[in-house]
């Protein structure tokens, strides 16, 4: 009963409060310096992915990492606290990469505009819905590539074929299709580069029988890796050209639409770590990193008298 005192109030409860002072740290950084503010020159799948997944490794030494030593498993864990420490790292990370998708959409209404042209005018906004437009489909571009995330099950391909198109009598403002498919050779029995041919040709009959002005609403595309690939085939102009991402599926269920998966991804991160503490073990009390007040501080043994004093302690 001692060591489950222990592990709540030396562990667990710290865990708690350092994720959701982390998820909300970072949240509210991203959200004033790069969604309202646009300071922040990273693209999405930096902000969104990879700092998430960083942020913990870098911030957990300085509070959580002493009070993770203490736990010991069984067998292969025996002498090693790392598996403890990987699991407490990912689920903070987890949380944190889950709540950027509702942070990137949900503080967002849909602006009604009657021309393309009034998007310019709103520059902190995320999604429209404009009334009337025109896009020339005779004057489209295509740029197809891939990029992979490697782990160690194996390499992850995206493949990508993207079209964009600019509207009639606008100014710089682009018409965006984005078509996108992953490839596990560990899932797949097809070659990749056949895979690949299969998936370019299906993208490119797709977006021939696509009605070009058959459009839900339009989401602005952020600097990001796509954005990247679709500024390169676009003809060069004055200033930064905006381009719109068509969205074909109702705006009341778009993806991050409200805050209700951080809150699933936190509670299902709270009990994983919970079970991992209940089933490890724990060093004794006298390693723990919190001192008690009149006690010795962890790892110093009592002190023992001098050897002059027991010998003039003896005499008297």
């Amino acid at each position: 009963m001692h060591a489950l005192t222990l592990k709540f109030t030396n562990l667990y409860v710290p865990y708690l409060l350092f994720s959701i002072l982390l998820l909300v740290i970072y949240n509210l950084i991203r959200w004033l310096l790069d969604i309202k503010l646009g300071a922040i020159l990273l693209t999405t799948e930096l902000l969104d992915i990879w700092l998430p997944m960083l942020l913990p490794w870098l911030c957990i030494p300085l509070w959580l990492k002493r009070r993770i030593t203490l736990l010991r498993g069984a067998g292969w864990q025996k002498d090693s606290y790392f598996a403890y420490y990987f699991v407490i790292n990912f689920s903070i990370a987890g949380v944190i990469a889950v709540s950027q998708i509702n942070l990137v959409s949900a503080p967002f209404s849909l602006i009604p505009l009657q021309y393309v042209n009034e998007a310019l005018h709103h520059p902190t906004e995320q999604y429209f819905d404009i009334k009337a437009f025109s896009v020339q489909r005779s004057r489209c571009h295509n740029t197809q590539f891939t990029n992979s995330i490697s782990t160690r099950g194996g390499t992850t391909y995206y493949f990508h074929s993207h079209y964009i198109c600019p509207f009639t009598q606008s100014d710089n403002v682009w018409f965006a299709m984005l078509y996108s498919h992953s490839y596990d050779a560990n899932f797949e029995d097809s070659p990749r580069q056949l895979e690949q041919q299969r998936f370019y040709a299906e993208a490119k009959q797709q977006f021939a029988r696509l009605d070009l002005h058959q459009v839900s609403y339009f989401e602005r595309l952020r600097l990001s890796d796509d954005l990247k690939a679709l500024q390169n085939i676009i003809p060069a102009a004055a200033g930064q050209p905006l381009v719109l991402r068509a969205r074909h599926g109702p705006f009341s269920q778009r993806q991050g639409r409200d805050y209700r998966n951080t809150l699933y991804a936190f509670a299902t991160a709270a009990v994983v770590v919970l079970i991992m503490l209940l089933v490890a073990k724990i060093e004794p009390p006298a390693q723990l990193p919190i001192n008690t007040p009149g006690k010795n501080k962890p790892g110093q043994a009592a002190k023992k008298a001098k050897p002059w004093r027991r010998r003039k302690s003896a005499r008297n």
